[in-house]
């Protein structure tokens, strides 16, 4: 008697962790969190221009009208070569202060290119509505649109090399031998090496997966080990490249010109995907520098300031913005990056969902698609995951980045070098 009731309870317990598991599976697998309580905006919506070359006719067309409006204005492209595409550029548009430079103002676009479209019509949006005479009379302004156009054109996060530019961006080869310690703990479960499968057991069971790396190291040192950057597995992803990609090496003397005309400048990288969804974070690696530190406090006060260091994110190796302020040789630089969340990954389970979406799509960049069907849904979460069709995000991007870019130029003129 005793041993039936030992064995219908132990069958009750499978049954119940049967129940548990395939609960988390399901939710899992239908992981979707709901947009901002926005009414959607038609005019903030026309922003978005999903492919390149029609962002970029927009960004030239724009710059066409402030060139005439303001005096020494200066516009280049750089081109990036590529064997799978054409027609492919870094285009900036410097409009100088106009009467005395005091303070600089950089915005940056499509770093990681799938987000481009995001970067660019909030771009758009400071071109239409923030660069006026009285702004720019002691505040000169550089707009950097779409530094990474080959992932852009082709939706992908990377460079046609796998190169993530926010990981390689440096000015001295130490960067490209550092050591991310972790990684090799966590590239069975991230870097596949087979065609990419959404019915394979290794993505069916991804989240267990995770959930048992997660529990034997925790979520904060596995965060880190991913998202840091890596220099020695090329096609994994994060990975930051062997040496200084193209576009920015050919960048670089363009901006030191820039930079050291002013005693104090800010750039502005805008990124889609870590946080929460249409909540706009603003991200930043904690500075050595209590000067930047203050200054950056003092501009974005009374916005939530998510540091690097903070648990829920996490630091780069090779970011855009810190390495465009170690091109300044005096003066005072103040680096942030604006993150428009949309898959709520700074909870477990969004943040395992977004890297299993990064997972699969890497996975079949490298190593192919197992079906045309696997194809199709891996590229459409993917592009989702940093470029949401969703109206109300849209919308909420424009109307959030709208708020703090006018607190942006309100405030960084009363600044001190």
């Amino acid at each position: 008697m005793v041993l039936r009731w030992l064995w219908r309870g132990l069958l009750a317990l499978i049954a119940v962790a049967a129940l548990v598991v395939g609960v988390a599976l399901w939710r899992f697998a239908h992981f979707a969190p709901a947009d901002p309580a926005i009414a959607p905006d038609a005019a903030a919506q026309a922003l978005f221009i999903d492919d390149y070359a029609g962002a970029r006719q927009a960004f030239l067309a724009q710059g066409d009208a402030l060139a005439a409006r303001f005096e020494r204005v200066e516009r280049f492209a750089i081109p990036v070569a590529s064997a799978q595409a054409t027609g492919l550029f870094v285009d900036a548009l410097y409009v100088p202060a106009q009467r005395q430079p005091k303070h600089l103002l950089i915005i940056s676009s499509g770093v990681h290119g799938v987000e481009g479209p995001a970067g660019s019509a909030v771009t758009r949006l400071f071109m239409q509505e923030f660069m006026g005479e009285a702004a720019l009379a002691d505040t000169g302004v550089l707009l950097l649109h779409a530094l990474n156009p080959y992932g852009f054109a082709k939706q992908r996060r990377f460079t046609e090399q796998n190169i993530d530019l926010n990981r390689n961006a440096a000015q001295t080869g130490a960067l490209y031998l550092t050591d991310n310690a972790g990684y090799p703990l966590v590239d069975a479960l991230i870097n596949p090496t087979t065609p990419a499968s959404l019915g394979a057991v290794q993505h069916r069971l991804f989240l267990p997966r995770a959930v048992g790396m997660i529990a034997q190291h925790g979520m904060g040192p596995l965060r880190q080990a991913v998202l840091q950057g890596q220099y020695a597995f090329p096609r994994g992803i994060y990975y930051g490249g062997g040496a200084l990609a193209p576009q920015l090496e050919a960048l670089a003397p363009r901006l030191q010109g820039i930079l050291n005309a002013y005693p104090l400048s800010m750039s502005i990288d805008l990124h889609t995907g870590y946080g929460a969804r249409g909540q706009l974070h603003v991200f930043l690696n904690p500075p050595d520098d209590a000067r930047q530190r203050q200054g950056l406090e003092a501009v974005f006060s009374g916005h939530p300031i998510d540091w690097g260091s903070g648990k829920d994110f996490y630091t780069v190796t090779g970011d855009v913005t810190a390495w465009i302020g170690s091109l300044r040789q005096h003066g005072l630089h103040l680096p942030a990056v604006f993150e428009y969340g949309t898959l709520d990954s700074q909870t477990t389970l969004g943040a395992i969902k977004s890297l299993h979406i990064t997972v699969l799509e890497n996975q079949g960049a490298q190593w192919g698609y197992a079906s045309p069907s696997d194809q199709t849904r891996i590229q459409r979460d993917y592009r989702e995951m940093f470029n949401p069709s969703s109206p109300a995000w849209r919308t909420k991007v424009i109307t959030d980045s709208r708020a703090l870019l006018a607190q942006v130029m309100g405030r960084l003129p009363a600044l001190q070098p």
